[in-house]
């Protein structure tokens, strides 16, 4: 019986292992990431936030995300805090333009409120004198340092913007199982690749004796 080309063997062993793994793993993160979903989608029917939720999420102990939230925007006439790609109600793609409501720390925020919707950037000053209600977002920005922990997406806009469209926790991407399958496919491609490998191998030995 002839022997199996060792190092190529092994390599493949490991490689087709270490992929099978990962399209299990991909299979954990689906489940993980639906088990998720459902709780924020549960999260918008619990009662509308409170200053102690508010800091339970900034300590990290807990979550508040697609809360819904209600915000007293005082902010006078004011330049936005930042614009940013996003969505009308309608749909429409523009740019979503954010406030910061509380006057003392504008520049540095811990929230942030998204005024309305606009076609194209707009940078003019805005009037907000107005209360927000809406549904939170936690860490637009990521991990930044200095930016806002949650940002606030209400149903009303301050004229002249156009209300955005409020996001829903279907939106989260949910590609596990399409990259559980690429892993697999590329699990058994590799198999197949290292069968004719091996069978080629073995012909040339018999050819080379005989």
């Amino acid at each position: 019986m002839r022997r199996l080309p060792l190092i190529p063997t092994l390599m493949t062993i490991v490689m087709v292992a270490a992929m099978i793994g990962l399209g299990f793993w991909q299979l954990q993160r689906r489940e993980w990431k639906h088990d998720l979903i459902a709780r924020l989608e549960a999260a918008q029917s619990l009662p509308q936030l409170t200053p102690s939720d508010y800091y339970r999420a900034m300590i990290g102990a807990g979550s508040v995300a697609y809360r819904r939230a209600h915000v007293d925007c005082r902010a006078g006439r004011v330049s936005p805090y930042d614009i940013r790609g996003g969505e009308s109600a309608s749909g429409a793609s523009g740019f979503l333009v954010l406030v910061a409501c509380s006057a003392p720390r504008r520049s540095h925020p811990d929230l942030v409120v998204v005024a309305g919707w606009t076609p194209r950037p707009f940078k003019r000053q805005l009037t907000v004198d107005t209360e927000f209600d809406g549904t939170i977002i936690e860490r637009p920005y990521g991990k930044q340092p200095g930016r806002p922990l949650f940002m606030l997406i209400p149903k009303t806009a301050v004229a002249p913007l156009a209300p955005s469209r409020t996001p829903v926790p279907a939106d989260l991407p949910d590609s596990h199982l399409s990259y559980a399958l690429q892993w697999f496919s590329f699990a058994a491609t590799l198999t197949v690749i290292y069968a004719i490998f091996v069978l080629r191998r073995r012909g040339d030995t018999m050819r080379a004796r005989g």
